[in-house]
């Protein structure tokens, strides 16, 4: 709307109306012209290019310590596994544990990554800490044939560097 009608007396508007819209114009104007945090790149591309180089670094972290699942050194993938996780298990509890959930599972097929989404509020490690939830949709071959299942591999940013917290293969229906 062109301000200039506003203030034309000719203007159905009565007076008090037209200083009114005159108003919301210009602060519709001011409004529209200012830029937003959103267009702001000083703000928004360090954050997202840190967020995209986490999520990044957590994938090659969790490939590489999937390769010791996968060759069956269930205790090499606890030793590899950030402190986090070795604070809840002994070397000997988590390879059974391992073990047990591959049990009927032969050799890996194919790995294909679903997700990987970074996050500083997973519910098992401090409020603000960096995360990287990957998932992945894993075909095994079986006695049975070829069975596929959902693994799922956090990854965690603590003081040591980067390193898996939680591992979890559910098979899909």
């Amino acid at each position: 709307m062109n301000p200039a009608f506003l203030m034309d007396a000719a203007s159905p508007f009565p007076k008090k109306a037209r200083s009114t819209l005159l108003v919301i114009a210009a602060a519709v104007l001011l409004v529209g012209a200012a830029p937003t945090r959103a267009q702001s790149p000083d703000t928004t591309e360090p954050r997202a290019s840190s967020q995209n180089a986490m999520v990044e670094r957590a994938k090659a972290e969790a490939r590489r310590w999937l390769g010791f699942i996968d060759r069956g050194k269930y205790e090499a993938s606890w030793t590899e596994a950030s402190s986090y996780l070795k604070s809840g298990f002994t070397a000997k509890q988590w390879a059974a544990r391992v073990r047990g959930a591959h049990a009927s599972l032969d050799s890996l097929h194919d790995r294909t990554l679903v997700a990987a989404r970074h996050t500083t509020t997973h519910p098992e490690l401090p409020e603000g800490d960096d995360a990287v939830v990957v998932q992945y949709r894993s075909m095994y071959e079986t006695s049975r044939g070829v069975r596929s299942g959902l693994e799922t591999v956090t990854v965690y940013k603590g003081r040591e560097g980067w390193g898996v917290v939680k591992y979890l293969i559910r098979p899909e229906q």
